[in-house]
C-alpha cells in the first residue's frame, strides 16, 4: 500500500501525471526490474542475459512494461501544449548547450525520467513500511506520535507549512531511517588514489560504505538497535558527527530528492496517522530485502480506525 500511495505521489507531483490505476503493474513490473541487482552478482549474468530463461524474460516483460508508462506519461504532456513547472516539464525543456541546442532524445526522456520515478517512490515507500512496522512494536511512541498529530491538526489535512510543528513525528521517520536506512549501500569511485585506514584504494576502484552499519554503531549512538524517536532533538542532531547519519547519502552526489523525501514522508505520517492505527499481525515477521533499495518483505499489519 505505501508503494501505491508513493507512486501516484511521485507521478502527480513530479510529473503531473496520474497512475493510480496502473499502480499495481507499475509496482509489479518495478519488483522484477529490481531483481536484477541480485542477478548481476551471478558471473554468468551476461550470459544469462541472453538465454530466455525466467528471470531474464520477467526483467524484458518488466523493463517493456516501465517503458510503455513512461512514454505515455511523456507522450500525453507534449500534447497537451502545457508547459508545467515540474520536473518533466524542466526535462523536456532542457537543452544541450555544449552540443547542438537539442533536447534530449526520446530514450534519453525515458531513462531520465524512469530514474526520478524510481527514485521519488522507491525509497520513501520502504521508508514509510519500516516506520509503520517500528510504531506497531512499540506502543509508547505510537502513542506520543498520534498525540502530537491531534493536537496539531485537529483533524484537518495537514499541508507543507505544518512540517515544522510536528517534531516528533520527525523524528519518528528520522529513527526508522537509521535503523532501516533505504540505501543501506551507497557506492563511490575515487578520482584518484588515497590512502585510508591503512589501505590504499586504487583511482576507478568502487568504495562502498553502509548507512546501515553506521547508524548501528555504538560509538555514535546510545542504545543503537533501540527505536527512541525521541533522540531527534535538535541539540543531539547538531552532535553528530559528520556522517554519522546519511540515510540520503552525502557530497556533492547527495539524494537531490530529500527535501522531498523527508516532507513527503512526515505528511504520509500524519494524514495516516490521523485516522488510523497499525497493529502487527500476529505471527508475521518482517525480513529486510537488499535490493537496489533495503525492502521489507513478510510485513502484514491490521488497519484499526481511530
Amino acid at each position: 500500500e505505501m508503494n501505491r500511495m508513493t507512486l501516484a505521489i511521485a507521478g502527480r507531483t513530479l510529473f503531473g501525471a496520474s497512475v493510480e490505476d496502473e499502480a499495481d503493474e507499475i509496482g509489479s513490473a518495478l519488483t522484477d526490474a529490481l531483481g536484477l541487482v541480485q542477478r548481476l552478482s551471478n558471473p554468468l549474468a551476461p550470459l544469462l542475459d541472453r538465454l530466455p530463461v525466467p528471470g531474464t524474460l520477467r526483467f524484458h516483460r518488466a523493463r517493456r512494461r516501465l517503458d510503455a508508462t513512461i512514454l505515455r506519461i511523456v507522450d500525453e504532456r507534449r500534447r497537451s501544449g502545457v508547459d508545467r513547472p515540474d520536473l518533466l516539464g524542466l526535462l523536456l525543456a532542457a537543452r544541450d548547450d555544449e552540443g547542438d541546442g537539442g533536447g534530449m532524445s526520446d530514450a534519453q526522456l525515458r531513462d531520465e525520467t524512469l530514474t526520478l520515478f524510481l527514485a521519488g517512490h522507491e525509497t520513501t515507500a520502504n521508508a514509510l513500511a519500516w516506520t509503520w512496522h517500528l510504531l506497531g512494536a512499540n506502543p509508547e511512541a505510537e502513542a506520543r506520535f498520534h498525540a502530537e498529530i491531534d493536537a496539531v491538526l485537529g483533524g484537518r489535512t495537514p499541508g507543507a507549512e505544518d512540517v515544522a510543528a510536528l517534531p516528533y513525528t520527525r523524528g519518528v521517520f528520522a529513527e526508522a531511517m537509521r535503523l532501516f536506512p533505504p540505501a543501506y549501500l551507497i557506492g563511490r569511485e575515487p578520482k584518484e588514489d588515497f590512502e585510508l585506514g591503512g589501505f590504499r584504494i586504487r583511482r576507478g576502484s568502487v568504495v562502498l560504505v553502509s548507512p546501515w552499519l553506521t547508524h548501528r554503531d555504538g560509538r555514535f549512538w546510545d542504545a543503537p538497535l533501540e527505536f527512541r524517536p525521541e533522540r531527534w532533538t535538535p541539540e543531539a542532531e547538531a552532535s553528530l558527527p559528520r556522517f554519522a547519519y546519511f540515510p540520503f547519502g552525502g557530497g556533492p552526489r547527495k539524494c537531490i530528492g530529500e527535501g522531498f523525501a523527508w516532507m513527503e514522508g512526515i505528511l504520509a505520517l500524519a494524514a495516516l496517522g490521523q485516522r488510523w492505527r497499525l497493529r502487527p499481525v500476529p505471527g508475521a515477521v518482517p525480513r529486510p530485502d537488499p535490493l537496489i533499495t533495503l525492502r521489507v518483505n513478510g510485513l502484514l499489519m491490521k488497519l484499526e480506525r481511530r
